[in-house]
């Protein structure tokens, strides 16, 4: 009986604590010789054998909860330090990123900015604190601002290009990237996100633009000088010949028809460079692109030694263009695949309906779109080349003005569609065009 007292009281003690066994020999020394002491005055100096066995295993028992609560104290100190020490380095973090860093309720109200945040707008924490965020942005760009947090708070995440509103009146452009915040069982806490300051950025890239615009502008002016040139200079000389031979009937004929032939020419550059200029004014209208598609390539085919594989879905969306711009496109195109092919080849033109997602091509935004795909077996392009295909005037053929591409390039963009090159040396061009399909 005496030994299963004491086996009890150390399992009691066993459940509550596991402690260094000197501190916890001389806690009950100590509880034990108290508690002898205190039942040796209860019962007038008899204390016998089993009272002292029972004193210590009470002392042993008190020995142990007194070092669990001893730990228990120790650990809240500790979990408390902990936690402090994270928040405080939280803290820290949000002050010292260097972009703006925001948090936002369920509603869109600011709970909390960071210092970069109140550097660039002007605002302090306490000031914006409780107000709602689209207030400092831009009124133009609210629209889109709402539409970023819907679109963050449905798919997780989203990024916008934003005019932060500052207290000045200024309106700097920022990248906003935002994510909702949602707790361990899914329910939804608010938004966090940062903005970084692209002003600088923007405004270097429209400089680079405007320097691009210009470089291809006088790339333009000095070649149509030098085509015109030689063509008014060719008119000329035969015009000269014409007279100087005029009682020569061959000779002036002759030389009628090359000052005729350069007429011809500069009406057809000049009708190139209209093209170009229209491209950027189409007038709209719905047609089905099947049409389009097959007659323009049939008029170019016809005559070649080319064999054409034409495969056009039946069910092609419909589409939203001008139908002159396009059909000259396409028409572009098709020669350039039929020229690269002078010893003859196969022409494959392939139009289907696709869905680009928005992050598939770079060029484009997300959408259905119609895709025409070009394929030649000639000798491909070389890839030195492949970056100036589209550009006014480049041309690898001496014959040819380079003005065929360039024009089909910018009648697409200028429809919201894009056209991509894959290009194999030795085994032939692809020409992609992806036209924005009518919602």
């Amino acid at each position: 009986m005496k030994r299963r007292i004491f086996t009890s009281g150390l399992r009691i003690v066993q459940t509550l604590t596991a402690v260094n066994p000197w501190h916890f020999l001389w806690i009950s020394i100590v509880l034990s010789e108290v508690l002898t002491a205190l039942m040796g005055l209860l019962l007038k100096g008899s204390v016998t054998y089993d009272y002292l066995l029972t004193g210590g295993v009470v002392s042993l028992v008190v020995a142990g909860m007194v070092i669990f609560l001893l730990k228990v104290m120790m650990q809240v100190r500790l979990d408390n330090k902990t936690l402090r020490e994270e928040v405080e380095f939280q803290s820290l973090l949000m002050e010292t990123i260097p972009d703006l860093l925001y948090v936002l309720d369920p509603a869109g109200m600011l709970l909390k900015w960071n210092a970069k945040a109140e550097e660039i707008s002007g605002y302090r924490h306490d000031e914006v604190a409780g107000k709602h965020a689209l207030i400092f942005i831009a009124e133009e760009d609210r629209d889109e601002a709402q539409a970023g947090m819907e679109e963050a708070y449905a798919k997780g995440s989203a990024t916008r290009e934003l005019r932060l509103l500052t207290r000045d009146g200024k309106k700097v452009l920022h990248r906003f990237s935002g994510a909702s915040i949602r707790d361990v069982g899914g329910r939804f806490m608010g938004f966090v996100g940062i903005g970084r300051d692209i002003s600088r950025i923007k405004k270097m890239e429209e400089e680079m633009t405007r320097a691009q615009k210009l470089e291809s502008v006088g790339i333009l002016a000095s070649g149509i000088a030098y085509d015109f040139t030689n063509l008014l200079s060719s008119v000329v000389e035969n015009i000269r010949l014409a007279i100087i031979n005029a009682d020569q009937r061959d000779m002036l004929r002759d030389a009628l028809q090359e000052a005729q032939k350069a007429s011809l020419h500069a009406k057809d550059l000049t009708r190139q460079l209209s093209a170009l200029s229209r491209a950027a004014f189409p007038v709209k209208r719905v047609v089905a692109l099947g049409g389009i598609i097959r007659g323009h390539t049939d008029s170019v085919v016809r005559g070649s030694n080319i064999v054409c594989n034409m495969n056009v879905a039946d069910d092609l969306w419909d589409v939203e263009v001008d139908e002159g711009q396009i059909g000259t496109a396409v028409s572009n195109i098709v020669l350039n695949a039929v020229e690269a092919m002078p010893e003859g080849g196969t022409l494959t033109i392939n139009a289907g309906n696709t869905e680009v997602s928005p992050d598939e091509l770079p060029s484009l935004s997300g959408g259905r779109y119609v895709k025409i795909s070009v394929s030649d077996c000639g000798a491909g392009i070389p890839g030195a080349h492949v970056q100036k295909i589209f550009d006014p005037y480049f041309t690898t053929k001496p014959d040819r003005s380079g003005m065929g591409l360039a024009i089909s390039y910018a009648v697409v963009r200028n429809h919201g569609g894009h056209i991509l090159i894959d290009s194999d040396t030795g085994k032939g061009t692809v020409f992609h065009i992806y036209l924005p399909a009518r919602n």
